[in-house]
């Protein structure tokens, strides 16, 4: 989309809020086509670098907490102040010194680069950098876009998720109401930074602290518990679907345009090329237009809500099912997957792990798609495809927010493993051509176009050339 943006004459400059070994990469792509590209200074962005900063800014608190109340006459206020829980206001000041940095880091990168228009994730932050640009642009009156990385969109999805990620262990506790007394402080004097999850329990979306923190210094979202921010001008969501999401959040109608995702429109061009399409077959060791189940890998240790010992055994228990079903198998592995913690699936399952191409390359030509509750499963409905929804951990059947946001329209569940076979034999009998794979042509103009014309237009309307 970017390159679309340079072929047609504008000026285009990214810039990079993340550290990790995807950082540099991406950074020598952009200047190789002549893009000014610029990262966020480690202090201020995302990635492994500014969590060690953190937990480094984290142990200087502690050490200047105990040096401050390691006297003998502050024994007895050290240990209440511990009991209070008052010891987590030490780090406020930690949490407005960084939000103030990336405020001024954001004022300066947009008053250099004056741009007309600024394109964004649909962040959803607390005093990070998103919300430090976002900030800024408001206060310098550039409009901003949203052009999202995912079809789950609105309150709905965040509450869901944030359940599952308590559950899975991937939230701390510190974000519970009722975790000590400076939470139920906050959430008494501020309820909007809350919100009461599907099993009933009271939660901030992030530690209270960094929340305080954010809204002192202006860096706190529109609306806390909704996403994407109500500041954008315009948001370009994947599909009906995830229009639907923020319609029932009282998302503004004309602020919404359906554009489906820039990253299909590749992929649907690559449709009907046949030297393209034989590359793609000859990768996955299988003849130009073979049937074959396209099974997305759940990375439940990977993602730290399952050891290791349960991980592999439901993904042996999953794969014994799938390639009992008979069709040719092609393993997606999540980025966050090792692929050599996985190779040995090729010679113990005769199965092919697909390393060259996205999932969303593979939907296309798959017959049936075997899945984890995952924001890929939309894709089925993108390109008609057969789906069985594979739910270890009970996600689909936990309450009714979680069903309506994780069912796919059409798709068989599977609640356990045993329950994977019946379900794929279901589906190859349902099917009018079982061996034949069903495509979709692209419809309608690409993403991209869509997303460029309706910012040409604003800008044009606006008198911006």
């Amino acid at each position: 989309m970017i390159e679309e943006f340079v072929r047609r004459g504008a000026k285009v400059a990214v810039l990079l809020g993340f550290h990790s070994n995807h950082t540099e990469p991406i950074a020598e792509t952009c200047r190789r086509q002549g893009i000014t590209v610029e990262t966020v200074p480690v202090e201020a962005g995302y990635g492994t670098l500014e969590a060690s900063v953190a937990a480094t800014d984290q142990n200087e608190v502690r050490k200047g907490f105990i040096a401050i109340a390691s006297s003998p006459k502050m024994t007895v206020l050290r240990a209440w102040i511990r009991k209070a829980g008052l010891a987590r206001l030490f780090s406020l000041p930690l949490h407005i010194a960084k939000c103030i940095k990336r405020r001024r880091i954001a004022d300066d990168i947009i008053t250099r680069h004056q741009p007309d228009v600024v394109a964004m994730g649909s962040y959803h932050s607390s005093g990070q950098i998103d919300n430090a640009i976002s900030r800024a642009c408001k206060r310098q009156s550039v409009p901003t876009y949203c052009i999202p990385n995912s079809p789950y969109l609105g309150t709905l999805t965040l509450r869901v998720g944030r359940l599952n990620h308590l559950e899975q262990g991937m939230a701390s506790q510190v974000i519970r109401v009722g975790y000590d007394p400076i939470n139920r402080m906050l959430g008494w004097l501020f309820p909007s930074w809350t919100s009461v999850l599907p099993d009933g329990s009271r939660v901030f979306y992030w530690d209270p602290m960094t929340m305080l923190a954010a809204t002192l210094t202006g860096l706190q979202m529109n609306r806390l518990w909704l996403k994407p921010s109500l500041d954008f001008r315009k948001v370009f969501v994947h599909s009906e679907y995830s229009r639907g999401l923020l319609l029932r959040d009282g998302y503004p109608a004309d602020r919404i345009v359906v554009s489906g995702p820039p990253l299909l429109d590749s992929v649907v061009e690559k449709i009907g090329d046949s030297s393209k399409e034989d590359a793609m077959y000859s990768h996955i060791n299988l003849p130009v237009g073979s049937p074959f189940i396209l099974f997305n890998v759940e990375p439940s240790a990977e993602h730290n809500y399952c050891d290791w010992s349960r991980h592999w055994r439901q993904f042996h228990e999953t794969m014994a099912q799938v390639v009992e079903s008979g069709l040719p198998v092609v393993l997606s592995l999540h980025p966050l997957c090792v692929l050599e913690n996985y190779r040995f699936v090729e010679a113990q399952y005769g199965v092919v792990i697909c390393t060259a191409y996205r999932i969303h390359d593979l939907y296309p030509y798959c017959a049936i798609s075997v899945s984890f509750p995952c924001s890929t499963n939309l894709l089925a409905l993108t390109f008609e495809k057969p789906l069985v929804i594979y739910d270890h951990f009970g996600i689909l059947g936990r309450d009714e927010e979680s069903k309506i946001l994780n069912s796919i329209p059409g798709a068989l569940i599977a609640e356990c493993a045993s329950e994977i076979l019946p379900n794929i034999r279901a589906l190859r009998e349902m099917l009018a051509a079982p061996d034949t794979v069903r495509q979709r042509s692209s419809t309608g103009r690409r993403a991209t176009e869509i997303i460029i014309s309706s910012i040409q237009s604003d800008l044009s309307d606006a008198g911006v050339r």
